[in-house]
């Protein structure tokens, strides 16, 4: 059935440079040419960004509203927007939520309900929530893409700073009681994976948490060869997500040197993760590449991927991409948590530096192996991860919640 959904967004989808957006861009583009009617409240930031908002509604005819995002060096200026951070600091919520409560955003969202009849409202992320919380009469949903208190408790756990670690526990903490407000305050909430959603679950018993995994677009990546001789490992991230450059730290710090001794014909190649936090760790043999619009002739000359993930929670799309397009991957356990992967079956998993350099050799010397990792993980996203099948996950998510209207 046809529907009238109204998404709000933190960004842009497009240009693409993070999971995030990739999967924004590819979840509406299902959904638009499966009929429904899109309206799109987006912020943004740089010039860039809205002209991609411009790209997005002409590239898949749906209605697109651009809302310029007030940074936060301005807004608190603001004696409004002074008070608003301080009521959020005294009332216990994340700092995130008085940023992110902008005017301009609550006044486009008035005008778009008011001017069509909405059946839905999607927030994704949030620290937008509160947008949809101030019109209880529409239906409404939240995606959240991480467990906000989950992937801070993980980076606590990491950070050598006892700054650092008492900042970021706070912040869990914070984080957690607000979940535990809100989950139960949309009629459904998007998960990732089942890990998540009983994550939602224990947060607040009256949540309804549904599995909208993250998905690939299996019929554009399609498997390459696979070469006899290993020579080129990849890691593929995003620079402003924290635990992939703690990632791309740790595997040039602890797995890197010991992996290129023992084998100095490999090169590692790091892709959008240009950052001086990972610039610093940097190491012979290794290539450190910025943005990459197309990453399909990146993959194309990657042997293995790696996605040595400590943080994070949610689930990791450069694993997906990785599965559709025939490229082994060795993963940690946080790496590949929430998809339905069976390491041995799918991929090969280590979670301490050693394990990891051995798991890596381990394909290097048998090319079969690879080859079957590869075979069985690219059935995997066919049956379950392609964006068309995360289409009707998101549509009976949707009959779900309006049948109870």
């Amino acid at each position: 059935m046809t529907r009238n959904l109204l998404f709000l967004l933190s960004t842009s989808p497009l240009p693409i440079a993070s999971g995030g957006q990739l999967r924004m861009y590819h979840v509406l583009r299902a959904l638009a040419r499966r009929d429904h009617v899109i309206t799109v409240l987006s912020f943004w930031r740089e010039e860039g960004e809205r002209r991609g908002l411009t790209q997005l509604a002409g590239e898949l005819g749906i209605d697109v509203v651009t809302v310029p995002f007030t940074r936060l060096s301005r807004s608190i200026r603001t004696p409004s927007g002074f008070l608003q951070m301080l009521v959020t600091q005294v009332q216990g919520r994340p700092g995130d939520i008085a940023i992110w409560s902008q005017p301009a955003m609550f006044q486009a969202l008035e005008q778009a309900l008011a001017s069509a009849s909405i059946d839905l409202i999607q927030v994704e992320w949030p620290y937008l929530a509160p947008y949809a919380l101030a019109h209880p009469h529409i239906p409404r949903v939240l995606v959240t893409y991480d467990i906000f208190s989950v992937a801070l408790s993980r980076r606590a756990a990491l950070a050598a700073n006892p700054f650092s670690h008492f900042w970021l526990r706070r912040q869990a903490s914070v984080w957690k009681r607000y979940e535990a407000s809100l989950y139960g305050q949309f009629a459904a909430i998007g998960a990732m994976s089942a890990v998540d959603a009983e994550i939602i679950r224990h947060r607040n018993a009256a949540a309804n948490p549904v599995i909208l995994p993250n998905g690939v677009d299996t019929t554009a990546l399609t498997p390459g060869e696979i070469r006899p001789l290993v020579r080129n490992l990849l890691f593929v991230g995003s620079p402003t997500h924290a635990p992939n450059l703690d990632a791309a730290c740790w595997l040039l710090t602890a797995i890197w040197p010991e992996l290129h001794r023992r084998h100095p014909e490999l090169e590692l190649t790091l892709v959008n993760l240009e950052h001086p936090q990972v610039r610093a760790c940097l190491k012979p043999g290794v290539e450190l590449l910025g943005r990459v619009p197309d990453l399909k002739p990146i993959y194309r000359q990657a042997d293995i991927a790696v996605a040595p993930l400590r943080a994070g929670s949610g689930t990791r799309l450069k694993i997906l991409e990785a599965f559709a397009l025939g490229v082994p991957v060795v993963s940690t356990t946080i790496g590949w948590e929430g998809l339905t992967v069976t390491p041995g079956k799918h991929l090969l998993s280590a979670d301490d530096a050693q394990d990891f350099v051995e798991a890596i050799e381990h394909l290097i010397g048998y090319p079969h192996e690879r080859e079957r990792l590869v075979r069985q993980a690219r059935a995997l996203v066919v049956e379950h991860y392609d964006w068309s099948h995360i289409a009707q996950l998101h549509e009976t998510m949707y009959e779900s919640v309006l049948a109870l209207r």
